[in-house]
């Protein structure tokens, strides 16, 4: 990371041979941009713009819902082309205005599960496009809806008690949303505002992992979930 001087200016280095970089130049109260550059010595300009504006209101039955926090994130997840993610609050009637949003995106919003779990609430994606810079989109009311609960146990198969600071999260099908918890020595764990879909659960205790489920466990969420218990198993990682 590197900061601009009062110029502008700035140089980024890198501990290993690279012919290029791909750069994200986030300047503050504007859009941010992602440059392909030329290592070297020769000196680059990177043009930033205002970017555009994604206004919309947060509602469940037609009344507004406050102290939400929105996620935008790229729909993109390719490597080099996706932003840093956004996150705002809404205000008192429900409304956000997300500024200095990179044009020429497909963007996924949503309000995050951690906000609206207190509520009993939940909320999907919206596909939004920024055309141009200055562009303005108006997405309207987004409704939520009453969520569900996850609760289970993660177990370890040799009986040993969940050791301190390992964690649990849980993660819906494509997006960049995610709730994580610390386990308790028991294991017990559960999740609040959960939608109607498909999530990942992973846990993160060192040392065991679920067999056949190393980049985590999908299922289907379609209504509460109980007694939804999980085993780790013993891992040790090969040996060269």
């Amino acid at each position: 990371m590197a900061v601009s001087n009062g110029e502008g200016e700035f140089e980024m280095a890198y501990s290993k041979p690279a012919t290029a970089m791909i750069l994200e130049v986030a300047p503050r109260g504007m859009a941010p941009t992602l440059a392909t550059l030329a290592t070297g010595s020769e000196r680059h300009k990177v043009t930033v713009l205002d970017g555009a504006t994604i206004r919309g209101r947060l509602v469940s039955k037609g009344k507004p819902v406050a102290n939400a926090e929105m996620l935008l994130s790229t729909h993109s997840r390719i490597s080099g082309t996706s932003f840093q993610d956004l996150r705002l609050g809404t205000n008192e009637n429900g409304e956000f205005a997300i500024t200095n949003v990179a044009a020429g995106r497909v963007w996924d919003l949503l309000p995050r599960m951690d906000s609206l779990a207190p509520k009993g609430l939940v909320g999907g994606v919206t596909f939004v496009a920024t055309k141009d810079d200055g562009h303005e989109v108006l997405v309207g009311d987004i409704e939520v809806v009453p969520s569900f609960t996850v609760r289970g146990r993660i177990v370890l198969a040799d009986g040993s008690a969940i050791p301190a600071g390992m964690r649990l999260g849980l993660s819906p099908d494509r997006s960049a949303d995610r709730q994580v918890i610390v386990l308790p020595p028991d294991g017990a764990f559960e999740f609040k505002g959960v939608g109607r879909g498909v999530y990942t659960l992973s846990p993160a205790v060192k040392g065991y992992q679920a067999l056949g489920a190393e980049y985590g466990i999908e299922f289907l969420v379609d209504g509460n979930r109980d007694n939804f218990n999980v085993t780790l198993h013993p891992f040790k990682p090969p040996t060269k």
